[in-house]
């Protein structure tokens, strides 16, 4: 079998579909999160129908979208957004990458290898675990510096992901034995996804964003590790692109940089000649950045004293307001509750070291109404910066339903003047439609503008689920989705027939020119039928959640209220596998229809009112009739009070309410089986 017919094998699909919802990086996953959830709806028939253009070679990758961050010295970094099938695809071909690279590197893990260490094709994360790697990292530079490795030098390549030749790649992935077809359709995929919003196309580099990016950069930095430094006694570690020396002697550093220097010119990379700072380590946990090394002694206790913690914060801000310690700072700052004075301070920080605006926006997100002069310096930050959009974005991103009323009419002035998507970057333009949509002042004719002009696809794709959509009228709902269902653009495309699904739109005819993977989706909500139409999608989605098939006529059970029951459960099979506070939060509404739809069927249960299944869980008949029917009911809309997205604290024990953790799935989905059965056993 060649490489490529293994990369698209269906099972290699749906591994790589797995690892990237299951990818630890929130940051990307933020940007792609509700249309990883439509995906999963329809998720088998989409994969099964890109497996079948990839082995047609029919399969066109899209062009990527790109957004940029401050980086501390001003210049800008470049992130990579891919399509949903991109995204797949790719992981899908570095998946067959790990593979033929483990056994040359395997040997190096953990002993001067440290990031972005491949966990195994049985494993349900594509890397073991960064922070445990990390761990072992500075504990081996700890080790050598007691055996007496004081003199140390850290060498750091200049870009590295937009520098990695395509060539020299190529040469790599030949080495560890991969064929030729393989090479050169990832490097021919990888010039589409890094070229310019001015679709000006390279020879080198790789997305930075994407997951599979760092397993491919491994390729090229595994030469690093196989050369021999020099003849002299020098300790080697790598975390990512990140080496780290150490020597007894001074002598033998300059040696390994030189070597090191020679190796990188060799694949036509660069140091960055200002950071290699060769010296004698005094002490190694100055030397180390490490946020578990020592313990912070105010997150020793259970309960965290937030005192304790703000005035350390402060020791680490102390002079000039300048952050003496970058990772501890941020480490601290994500568990500190929201606090005006800490905000003030935070503000002084941002005004010498703008690159912290995520700490400032992540800090005032905790608000749940922003005090009022933080809300107008946050107005005021937000119209002044003109250099850098992200920033703007985070910030207009914290502002959605945290501001107070007072301060709201001169957001109103000031960001409204921003929307000009066509022009601005796409984050920014996309929390600024969040923020407008969300207080109400968008005319008819920009939301229409949004959904039918020429924008990036990924912020068209994101307007969909920036949109108050109960909010406008039935007739304006139909017209703008079956529009962009319309999109060339897949990722568009599935979110308007998802929305369709969610809202019963009818797909408008002629259907012909709707986008071929929108109509997958829609087959799915049961919106089209194509082919067998005796496709249950409820009994498809609990087959799927529960890995049993249980034969049930829903249509005749459900009678008028089927489609809504269909779309609601469809809506939940995508969320049991990206999203568990969201499937038991869909879930329970699906019940809500399930009883009602029962004591429809059972009048001697009594009546029923849709909405009120708290009701009714108390019923000894329904308990008694229907066991584990009314164990489903309670048991998940108890679960439903326990989580972030349906209250504040949970009012039995006045706890803080939390997310779902996936585990819990498990539970959710054999309470859901043993429902389906009981009712298969009535015979319906």
């Amino acid at each position: 079998m060649s490489d490529l017919s293994r990369a698209w094998t269906i099972d290699n699909l749906r591994r790589a579909w797995q690892w990237i919802r299951s990818n630890p990086d929130r940051a990307y996953k933020g940007y792609f999160r509700q249309l990883y959830s439509v995906y999963a709806s329809a998720d088998e028939a989409l994969l099964d129908n890109l497996r079948n253009r990839l082995n047609r070679r029919v399969f066109v990758p899209s062009n990527a979208g790109k957004v940029f961050f401050p980086k501390p010295s001003g210049i800008l970094r470049p992130y990579t957004l891919l399509a949903i099938e991109d995204q797949i695809v790719y992981q899908a071909m570095a998946n067959v990458v790990a593979e033929r690279l483990l056994p040359h590197v395997r040997s190096r893990y953990n002993k001067q290898v440290f990031g972005h260490l491949y966990a195994g094709s049985s494993s349900g994360w594509f890397y073991r675990k960064w922070s445990d790697g990390y761990k072992v990292f500075n504990t081996a530079a700890e080790e050598a510096f007691k055996n007496g490795y004081t003199w140390t030098a850290s060498f750091d390549l200049t870009a590295f992901y937009d520098s990695i030749d395509h060539n020299v790649l190529r040469h790599m992935l030949g080495e560890i034995g991969l064929d030729e077809d393989f090479k050169i359709r990832l490097t021919d995929f990888l010039a589409q996804w890094t070229a310019t919003s001015t679709q000006i196309y390279h020879n080198h580099g790789i997305p930075q964003g994407p997951l599979s990016s760092g397993l491919i950069a491994e390729v090229v930095l595994k030469h690093f590790d196989s050369q021999r430094l020099s003849g002299f006694d020098v300790k080697y570690f790598r975390y990512v692109d990140d080496i780290r020396l150490f020597a007894k002697k001074e002598e033998h550093l300059r040696h390994a940089l030189v070597a090191l220097d020679r190796i990188s010119k060799d694949v036509g990379l660069f140091p960055q000649s200002g950071k290699i700072h060769i010296h004698l380590v005094k002490d190694i946990a100055d030397e180390l950045k490490s946020v578990s090394n020592p313990i912070e002694p105010v997150l020793s206790t259970p309960a965290t004293d937030q005192n304790a913690l703000r005035k350390r914060i402060v020791e680490l801000t102390k002079r000039d307001f300048k952050v003496t310690n970058p990772t501890r700072f941020k480490f601290l700052l994500a568990k500190a509750s929201p606090s005006t004075t800490l905000m003030d301070r935070l503000w002084r920080i941002y005004e010498h070291a703008p690159h912290y605006y995520l700490q400032v926006a992540g800090h005032l997100s905790k608000f749940d109404e922003i005090p009022v002069r933080h809300a107008n310096r946050l107005i005021v930050e937000i119209e002044k910066q003109e250099l850098y959009p992200a920033i703007r974005a985070a910030f207009i991103q914290a502002c959605v339903g945290r501001l107070p009323s007072g301060a709201i009419p001169k957001a109103k002035t000031v960001l409204k003047k921003l929307w000009q998507p066509k022009v601005a970057q796409a984050d920014m333009s996309d929390a600024l439609w969040r923020w407008l949509c969300y207080e109400k002042h968008l005319t008819n004719r920009q939301m229409s503008y949004g959904f039918k002009s020429q924008l990036s696809p990924w912020l068209q794709m994101r307007l969909h689920f920036g949109m108050q959509w109960d909010d406008i009228s039935t007739h304006q709902r139909s017209t703008w989705l079956n529009h962009t269902m319309r999109s060339q653009h897949a990722d568009v495309a599935l979110s308007a027939a998802w929305l369709c699904g969610m809202y019963e739109i009818t797909p408008e005819k002629p259907t012909k020119d709707i986008n071929p993977l929108a109509k997958l989706m829609l087959k799915e909500f049961g919106l089209m039928r194509r082919g067998d139409s005796s496709v249950c999608g409820i009994r498809l989605a609990i087959l799927e959640m529960t890995d049993h098939d249980i034969p049930i006529r829903w249509k005749k059970f459900f009678g008028k209220s089927y489609k809504r029951a269909e779309a609601q459960i469809t809506t939940c099979k995508g969320y049991f596998k990206t999203n568990p506070t969201s499937w038991v939060n869909a879930i329970d509404v699906f019940n809500d229809l399930w009883l009602d739809a029962l004591y429809r069927h059972d009048t001697t249960l009594g009546a029923y009112t849709l909405g009120n299944i708290g009701g009714v869980l108390k019923s000894t008949r329904l308990k008694t009739d229907y066991p584990a029917i009314s164990k489903l009911a309670n048991q998940l809309h108890e679960k439903r009070l326990e989580s972030d997205l349906s209250h504040a604290e949970v009012k039995a024990t006045k706890t803080p309410t939390k997310p779902i953790k996936f585990d819990w799935l498990k539970i959710g989905a054999r309470i859901l089986l043993k429902g389906a059965q009981e009712l298969h056993g009535k015979k319906y």
